[in-house]
């Protein structure tokens, strides 16, 4: 049993290395290893992170969405400062505590994937079923929420019919010849 480890830690000691020192130079690897990741982390929580009065309103779900495709993406504090009744069309005042509300805008950077999805599918001859599930499933996915998702269908619907369209339009076969 003992030549079998002498003979072992010969071999490995002739084809370069003793185990000894490959666990020795693995530890700086190690450390390298550890410190990337927790500046990969670092960097990756710092996207998410919002200001203390931006996560006060949204520890209250004081937020609000808008659909603003031709605009960028963004999240901002605003200040409302009265509403208009749907029913009447009478404006009333808001109280001052509950005036700023955390805005979310669903941009052109969140329509532009949905766009291009929406017209791969129609490259690809989904149905409009098939286009509309596969939408809803990645805007879920990616949003899971339920106004992002609906204008991720929206965009990407709207691209889909408009290449579908396209691709019927009837060539001119006048000029051809």
């Amino acid at each position: 049993m003992q030549s079998a480890v002498l003979l072992s830690a010969e071999m490995s000691e002739r084809n370069g290395h003793s185990p000894r020192t490959l666990s020795m130079n693995k530890r700086p690897l190690r450390l390298l290893l550890i410190s990337a990741a927790f500046c990969v982390a670092l960097s990756s929580s710092k996207a998410d992170k919002f200001t203390k009065e931006e996560q006060a309103l949204l520890n209250k779900n004081r937020v609000m969405q808008m659909y603003k495709p031709d605009e960028h993406s963004r999240h901002f504090i605003a200040h409302i400062d009265s509403a208009t009744d749907p029913k009447t069309g009478e404006k009333r005042k808001i109280s001052k505590d509950a005036q700023a509300v955390l805005c979310f805008v669903f941009g052109m950077e969140d329509a532009q994937p949905a766009r291009e999805q929406g017209r791969s599918m129609a490259e690809s001859h989904y149905s409009p079923q098939q286009a509309h599930e596969f939408l809803f499933a990645q805007g879920w996915d990616k949003y899971h929420d339920r106004f992002f998702t609906r204008c991720y269908v929206q965009e990407g619907e709207a691209a889909y019919e408009q290449a579908v369209k396209a691709q019927q339009k009837p060539v001119d076969q006048s000029s051809s010849s």
